[in-house]
């Protein structure tokens, strides 16, 4: 366990207090200053290359938390004056960061550049190595002499089914040139890129194939993944290498497109696949599943014959969620007793069992659905919230703020990890701050990492607090989990756009944890998640002054473009935050697609029918968050407007 009382040791050097502690005297504050200012006197000096200006503020700074951060970033400039001396001494000196790790990383790679093969093998670490120096530790074996050695590991890394990194090309090359590798190989990885949806790398590898049956094969599979509906219409011969691979692919292909279709190609082609019946199990229950959340359900033999004693949960809830959307309650009761008893006692299908039982006639099951009500309307939590509306109650918010005492909080303010992390974000580092954080915390227990989460909101590094709280497992610490974060450029923007401040709040603490420069795979980018695109089009119908995605990062523009949005998204929607909360994570034409099939529906049948599990959970975490910032900003709350309840195309 980490020690939370260090206070004169970090990276063994002498740390004065002032290094955190909020209650720092004046002379304190006035020389932490001064060295926050040196620190980026001296990164800006490193950054030109300057070391004749940077070599004597680094030595001033040796007190300083970040003193290793100016050391690591100068042995970057200069790899090629690291030796093993210099990278041990490191590796001692700062064990306790993250930087000994990043920096060797970087040191092998500069010395793969440069060749230096004897020194790159002695120095390489498994344990830290990605694909790039896996295949240049497999070269310099090579390199020194050691062929078989070299030769023996190839094989694994080359059987994957994206692209390598070009690193691996000289290695590959002279592997498939010895002749170890072999026509299999190619096949084997074919089929591996194929499945990753590589079809390029996939034609590249049939330059491999010789066997007259394996590349017809492959040709009609590259096909049949480009236009796996033909599957219906083609015929193969069930003796030829590669069938099974062909047709087992070709339908999952067509299953994410068309599962009834899917379901019917394997009906037909499985009596001659050499499969076990599990495996076909497995691709009959993919397409079922994708039917029943189309709410196009297959057939009752179909969903009894894979899930005969309803112990499949999975199948089983969007069985109900189809029984739901029909509003078919007798039904919805049987299926909710075929649910396992942990799954059931969700406070989710606790609430549609209380539903059911109000559309039975006989009293006690209303006197039993008013009880389960009352039960969840104790919760804070979407279906809590929406039991509570049922019976007319006050929401119940449960916030219990932990109370730390100072003394508490100057301990623990005193780990190395958290005092690096706090200086780093002060340098808007924000990355490395992550990194320093994650580092540090690793072996936290509940109540470091809620102590941690406190500095946190202080420094007004609001992500990382509600991630700490998240790690302490403060539920009810709605102070430290739901921070008004960026109060005034928020109520600005709610004014101006004519929504409410708790729904901005709401929809910025679930995209991005109030974490400025969040970035998605997609794309999405700062506060509120902005594709460009959307940033782009929206800055010109809002008349906001934009130069570009690199702005994104800027909390008070991306809140500006992110609440116009919003603002857009609600009238689009009539002022419905249901509607225009699910448009803003799946996009409006998903919406209209969605009230095409399924409109004029109530708001909670509607929402539980959404066919993706992330807007789903979204919706419902926007909309609870809504009331959670209402109350801490002293406004009514109502989780269901009155134009909410009905979900209506416009």
């Amino acid at each position: 366990m980490l020690n939370l009382l260090l206070g004169t040791i970090l990276l063994g050097l002498s740390v004065p207090t002032l290094a955190i502690i909020d209650n720092r005297s004046p002379e304190q504050s006035k020389q932490l200053q001064q060295q926050r200012a040196q620190y980026q006197q001296a990164r800006g000096a490193l950054q030109q290359k300057n070391f004749k200006t940077a070599s004597p503020l680094i030595k001033q700074l040796k007190q300083y938390p970040l003193y290793s951060y100016l050391i690591y970033q100068r042995h970057l400039l200069q790899l090629e004056q690291l030796n093993s001396k210099k990278m041990a001494q490191f590796d001692d000196n700062f064990a306790d960061s993250p930087l000994p790790y990043r920096l060797h990383r970087s040191w092998l790679s500069h010395l793969a550049k440069q060749k230096q093969w004897d020194l790159f093998l002695k120095e390489f670490r498994p344990e830290i190595a990605n694909t790039t120096l896996q295949c240049q530790q497999l070269w310099g074996l090579l390199q020194t002499g050691h062929p078989e050695q070299a030769f023996s590991q190839v094989a694994p890394l080359w059987l994957h089914g994206s692209s390598r990194p070009k690193a691996c090309d000289e290695l590959f090359n002279a592997w498939i040139n010895r002749g170890d590798f072999s026509e299999q190989h190619a096949w084997d990885r074919f089929w591996l890129a194929l499945d990753r949806n590589n079809a390029k790398l996939a034609n590249y590898l049939t330059r491999y194939l010789e066997q007259p049956q394996r590349q017809k094969i492959a040709k009609q599979a590259l096909w049949l993944h480009k236009n796996p509906k033909q599957l219906a219409k083609v015929k193969l011969n069930p003796n030829t290498q590669g069938y099974d691979q062909l047709v087992v692919h070709s339908i999952n292909r067509l299953g994410r497109r068309d599962p009834t279709l899917a379901l019917a190609q394997l009906e037909r082609f499985s009596p001659s696949l050499n499969l076990p019946e599990q495996e076909l199990q497995k691709l009959q229950r993919r397409f079922s599943l994708r039917l029943l959340k189309r709410y196009q359900p297959p057939h009752d033999a179909m969903i009894q014959q894979l899930n005969p004693k309803q112990d499949d949960a999975e199948l089983t809830e969007w069985q109900l969620r189809n029984s739901i959307l029909q509003q078919d309650w007798q039904i919805v009761d049987q299926q909710l007793a075929q649910l396992p008893l942990a799954t059931r006692s969700k406070d989710r299908w606790r609430y549609w069992q209380a539903r059911a039982l109000t559309s039975q006639t006989k009293p006690a099951a209303h006197d039993r659905a008013a009880q389960i009500y009352a039960e969840l309307a104790q919760n804070r939590s979407f279906y809590g919230f929406m039991a509570a509306d049922k019976l007319g109650s006050e929401y119940q918010l449960n916030n219990q703020p932990h109370s730390i005492s100072q003394t508490e909080l100057e301990q623990s303010s005193q780990h190395p990890g958290v005092i690096r992390a706090r200086e780093l974000f002060h340098h808007q580092q924000r990355t490395e701050a992550r990194r320093e954080w994650r580092k540090a915390s690793q072996d936290f227990d509940s109540q470091q990492h809620h102590l941690a989460g406190q500095w946190a909101k202080q420094w007004g590094w609001h992500g990382q607090a509600i991630r700490s709280a998240i790690s302490a497992r403060q539920w009810n610490d709605l102070l430290l989990r739901f921070p008004l974060a960026y109060n005034p450029e928020t109520a600005d923007s709610a004014e101006l756009n004519n929504i409410e401040q708790s729904w901005i709040l709401a929809i910025t603490r679930q995209e991005s944890a109030f974490t400025p420069d969040a970035r998605s795979h997609a794309g999405a980018t700062g506060l509120m998640q902005l594709m460009p695109a959307t940033a782009k089009e929206t800055a010109r119908k809002a008349k906001i002054r934009y130069r570009g995605s690199q702005q994104l990062i800027d909390p008070e523009l991306n809140l500006k473009l992110g609440s116009s949005y919003l603002a857009r998204l609600s009238r689009r929607y009539e002022g419905n935050r249901v509607l225009a909360s699910a448009a803003y994570n799946a996009g409006p034409h998903r919406v209209n697609g969605w009230l095409k099939l399924r409109s004029d529906l109530p708001a909670d049948i509607w929402i539980e029918t959404i066919p993706f599990d992330e807007t789903r959970n979204y919706v419902q975490n926007v909309l609870s968050f809504a009331v959670i910032y209402s109350d801490l900003l002293g406004l009514p709350k109502q989780l269901f407007k009155p134009n909410e309840q009905l979900a209506t195309l416009p």
